[in-house]
């Protein structure tokens, strides 16, 4: 496991018992760091990555979980030798760019940095959150860690909790992205630096933002498409150095086939490994459509040339229970998380335990950007008032590019794309009405952009991206495996949001810029299918909503804090789908059970 958590004695109080407090529960870490003078305290995870101090910057203690990407880039600048390791290069770029240092960044990261000398913390994390970071400030003390389990375990009492948090989720809404389970703790935001200094407090600092660039240099729709293809290889080929195993998850989707396809190309075939969660012939009878996406995930085996026996196939939780499954969540989320990952905890088991996988690929984020449907593109028309684009848009869409047009307007006056989502959240919402009205909850999941690049930069860096990329690598990272988005390159991005948008148009097929993207990449059979299929992500979900239901009837909800909807009037409402109030019946016992697994807090 990798990562790190250091503790900054802010008032007179002694640092002893809470340092030695985190080091009995990790009694392996013999590379810790303090400075003389015992203001600050540092510990690694990893015996491999301890916190360093180089003898030319004596004043600075570094501890990082960082993959730099434009390494060799980084070393020329800095006047480096081609084998400095990546925190040696940060610790030179830290002295010679100061805070302007993570402007220079590409990769996934979140480090740390304390300086003896000005008695001052840069803690710093990339630009769409991949590696996590979390502070604390309480009783004298600034804790930072890799998790939230970590922070606890180092203050050593029960957290206030975080009812507005807790709301936020109830009510299906996600919530700011500093926000956590717990009062106190807060989430480093992606792209974002902090600075703190003993006497004068932090403060949080943007670095960077999902901006267009200058792709003037591309002539022609295909100079944009070979572009981004070139981009994209490259963001899966610098994501394999350094390691032996490699595995891949292929649902059988686009993003992830390719991903797949491409990782076959660079590697020993007899490295790679693919999972997939697909039904069975049990989990067949609880599934209404009794379908998933194993027919292209063959087609992908068969056409990359890819080992058979190295295909695994999930067909199961390793849980025993319901119950164990939530105490996993505390252990690993230190609570409640929108987007919690645990689902994938299964996979990444097998992965490390049988097949020594190193690092996982994952095809997410790629409909929230790249691969995106590209409905919306004549957004831009409107935006930039190009009429006659428009009017060859309406020729060529006709009543449903009118429809389209008239819905964009709709869309702007109610402030979010999806008018009709609020129903669907209302049957979702199982926040107790009594407390509706304390908390002043908004919902932003769809929230109106008036252009088109600026819906895809919403979806890309909203808080649901994060919270999902972050727990994954979190569950992964418990197994000692690294996880891996080469669709959340911020390199590719940055293009993808430069295109001209006739390249987004949803004709002759959708997903337009992805599918050519995947020519010679993929084979048409898979390229060219249509992307909704019904089958779920995790196939066998209708029977885990039964199997979960089942295992909930003897448990009462305590509600310790009354924020949750009574079971009476949750029956009272209509269900969205055959199994959906068992859904919502069964996640308003797992929001209690993690809420009474940190309960009674300590207010002090």
């Amino acid at each position: 496991m990798k990562g790190f958590l250091g503790i900054v004695k802010l008032k007179d109080v002694s640092l002893e018992e809470t340092k030695a407090r985190f080091l009995q529960n990790f009694s392996e870490l013999k590379d810790a760091l303090e400075e003389d003078g015992n203001d600050f305290f540092i510990a690694s995870l990893h015996p491999d990555f301890p916190p360093i101090s180089l003898p030319q910057f004596p004043n600075f203690i570094f501890s990082g979980w960082c993959r730099l990407d434009n390494l060799e880039e980084l070393r020329k600048q800095l006047g480096l030798g081609s084998d400095v390791e990546e925190e040696k290069v940060i610790l030179n770029g830290f002295h010679n760019w100061g805070k302007d240092l993570p402007k220079h960044l590409i990769g996934d990261f979140s480090f740390a940095i304390w300086d003896k000398e000005q008695k001052s913390l840069f803690l710093c994390k990339d630009q769409l959150g991949v590696r996590p970071l979390f502070y604390l400030e309480r009783e004298g003390f600034f804790y930072f860690a890799t998790s939230i389990p970590l922070i606890k375990k180092a203050v050593g009492k029960k957290l206030p909790l975080n009812e507005f948090f807790i709301a936020n989720e109830l009510k299906n809404y996600p919530p700011k992205m500093e926000m956590t389970f717990f009062k106190d703790i807060r989430r480093l935001k992606p792209a974002h630096y902090l600075e703190l200094f003993k006497e004068k407090g932090f403060k949080e600092s943007r670095y960077w933002e999902l901006r267009p660039i200058d792709l003037s240099f591309c002539k022609r729709d295909e100079d944009y498409i070979e572009l981004l293809r070139k981009t994209l290889i490259e963001a899966v080929k610098s994501r394999i150095r350094g390691k032996n195993k490699i595995g891949a998850q292929l649902s059988g989707g686009l993003d992830s086939s390719a991903i797949t396809v491409i990782l076959s190309r660079m590697i020993n075939k007899k490295d790679l490994h693919t999972y997939s969660f697909v039904l069975d012939e049990f989990t067949k009878g609880f599934s209404e459509l009794k379908i998933d996406e194993q027919e292209t995930q063959n087609e992908i085996i068969q056409y990359a040339g890819l080992i058979r026996k190295n295909h695994h196939s999930i067909t199961r939780f390793h849980f025993r229970n319901v119950f164990e499954e939530l105490e996993k969540r505390n252990e690993m989320m230190g609570g409640l998380i929108p987007n919690d990952a645990v689902w994938q905890d299964s996979l990444f088991k097998e992965a490390s335990e049988k097949d020594g996988i190193e690092v996982m690929f994952s095809g997410f984020p790629g409909d929230e950007g790249v691969s995106d449907t590209g409905s919306f593109f004549f957004m831009d028309y409107i935006y930039e008032r190009e009429y006659l684009n428009l009017l060859q848009y309406i020729l060529e869409f006709r009543r449903g590019g009118i429809r389209k047009i008239r819905n964009y307007f709709r869309s702007k006056k109610a402030k979010t794309f999806v008018p009709d989502y609020y129903k669907t959240q209302a049957l979702r919402n199982l926040l107790n009405p009594k407390f509706e009205s304390c908390f002043d909850l908004k919902d932003e999941s769809f929230k109106f952009s008036p252009n088109y690049k600026g819906w895809i930069k919403h979806r890309i860096c909203m808080p649901d991206t994060t919270f999902r990329i972050e727990s994954e690598t979190i569950y992964a990272n418990s197994y000692g495996v690294e996880m891996a988005y080469p669709l959340a390159d911020i390199r590719l991005l940055e293009i993808l949001i430069s295109l001209p948008s006739h390249l987004f148009k949803p004709k002759p097929f959708n997903r337009s810029v992805f599918r050519k993207i995947c020519e010679g990449i993929l084979p048409d059979k898979v390229r060219l299918q249509k992307k909704y299929n019904g089958a779920f992500t995790l196939a066998f979900y209708e029977y885990l909503c039964e199997k979960n239901h089942q295992e909930f009837q003897g448990y009462n909800v305590k509600n310790h804090l009354n924020l949750i909807i009574s079971e009476e009037e949750l029956l009272r409402r209509e269900s969205e789908c055959s199994y959906c109030q068992k859904e919502r019946m069964n996640y308003r016992k797992e929001v209690d059970y993690l809420i009474d697994l940190n309960w009674p807090p300590d207010e002090s």
